[in-house]
């Protein structure tokens, strides 16, 4: 009955009631809302902007605090990440309009001692986004926001991904605004913590600012060696997620070939190394790749 009272004029709903609306929609029937939405209430957009919460709550920050302090070395960068990442989504896109948060992290240098790469090791989503992006591994580059942001050593805000940009953009299919911000500890830099919403303009300042807070408290996760001084990030170009992934998809198969080649010399390598190994491995294969790739693909997704 309500609804029917708002079609035919015979009352008006209030605001908090429209972004209540769509929290509560089906997904896939989000967007088509929003728009039509908008033909009504231009100022739709505005307070689903500025009515994020603020602040991180400090029992929040006491949570992360005990996870630090009590778990096992070996399991901390993963509850950590996943609480921060949930928490991030929850004050980011409150209402659920679409976003997917990434840990993007600094490739260890090889050869020359530089980092030539970053890579995304652990992700959250909400739809269009699938919930868990962990297997949605890509490495980066100067191409990218994420690798200006961790060159630039700032947050680097693009509103409107659809518009030229003097910043280099990997856009994924869904993205239509995105932030970065780089993780930081002593001054050095461990990588960044992207922000990709389905929504132009989304992120105001106040969220921007959250995005920072979220950033630092993923640091705590990191181990001190995961951090580079400043003068050893030296990024390069990577290819196109479309050429990556046909490389990536061979990584277990190749972790596990490291593992029994090692098994059969008598030797034992453990599951980490030969992971270290292979992702070292991919890089090398796809910095050569992105060598003989034409300069205009490196912005095709």
């Amino acid at each position: 009955m309500t609804l029917i009272r708002w079609a035919n004029g015979e009352s008006n709903p209030h605001r908090s009631h429209l972004i209540r609306l769509l929290q509560v929609v089906q997904a896939q029937y989000r967007q088509p809302l929003l728009e039509a939405l908008d033909l009504e209430f231009p100022d739709i957009r505005a307070l689903l902007k500025n009515e994020a919460s603020e602040q991180i709550s400090p029992h929040f920050f006491a949570e992360v605090i005990d996870v630090l302090t009590t778990t096992a070395e070996n399991l901390r960068f993963w509850r950590i990440t996943d609480m921060v990442l949930r928490q991030a989504l929850i004050q980011l896109d409150p209402y659920r309009l679409g976003m997917s948060i990434q840990v993007v992290q600094c490739v260890p240098p090889g050869e020359g001692k530089k980092v030539r790469s970053i890579r995304t090791t652990r992700g959250r989503g909400a739809s269009p986004w699938t919930d868990d992006l962990e297997h949605d591994i890509l490495f980066l580059g100067l191409e990218s926001l994420s690798g200006y942001t961790v060159e630039m050593r700032r947050t680097i805000y693009e509103p409107d991904l659809s518009k030229q940009t003097i910043i280099p953009i990997v856009r994924d299919e869904y993205e239509a605004s995105a932030a970065a911000h780089p993780i930081r500890y002593e001054g050095r830099i461990g990588g960044c913590l992207l922000a990709s919403s389905s929504q132009v303009n989304h992120f105001s300042q106040q969220r921007l600012a959250l995005l920072t807070t979220f950033s630092d408290l993923i640091a705590l996760a990191l181990e001190s060696t995961d951090f580079y001084p400043i003068d050893q990030i030296d990024l390069r170009l990577m290819p196109p997620p479309k050429r990556q992934r046909p490389v990536i998809a061979t990584f277990r198969q190749r972790v596990t070939e490291k593992i029994q080649d090692a098994a059969h010399c008598g030797e034992h390598l453990s599951t980490a190394e030969a992971e270290r190994q292979t992702w070292k491995e991919i890089e090398r294969e796809l910095l050569a790749m992105a060598q003989h790739e034409p300069a205009n693909n490196f912005l095709d997704s």
